[in-house]
């Protein structure tokens, strides 16, 4: 028995609080599309989906110098089951993170030396 949401979207209202938007940033919004997307192309199930969800969960809890947000562990779960399945490579998923995290801290260099 297929127990798939067909077309309704697990965990999509993170602890919203008052009239404040679910995504705070654009980078959220794409991660969510993203792991949608693969679920529907069939890449995971929604079941391994939520499993490997609830562990990044688990493990950010009980981690106590753990600040990632929800969106970061949605990340983190989405390139863990894509590295466990074969989809991903590792290395890849380091080296862009580490492009990403240059990219960002430039840009935070060059708004601190553009600041009138």
């Amino acid at each position: 028995m297929d127990t798939s949401p067909k077309g309704n979207f697990p965990l999509s209202d993170p602890l919203q609080t008052g009239n404040e938007p679910v995504f705070q940033a654009p980078w959220e919004a794409r991660a969510f599309a993203m792991v949608n997307q693969l679920a529907n192309a069939q890449e995971y199930s929604w079941s391994e989906w939520t499993e490997q969800f609830a562990t990044e969960i688990s493990i950010a809890e009980n981690e106590p110098t753990d600040t990632s947000s929800y969106y970061e562990r949605w990340v983190r779960a989405c390139e863990k089951l894509l590295i466990d399945k074969g989809i991903l490579e590792p290395l890849a998923v380091e080296q862009r993170m580490e492009r990403i995290l240059s990219e960002r801290e430039a840009a935070v260099e060059h708004s601190h030396l553009h600041k009138p």
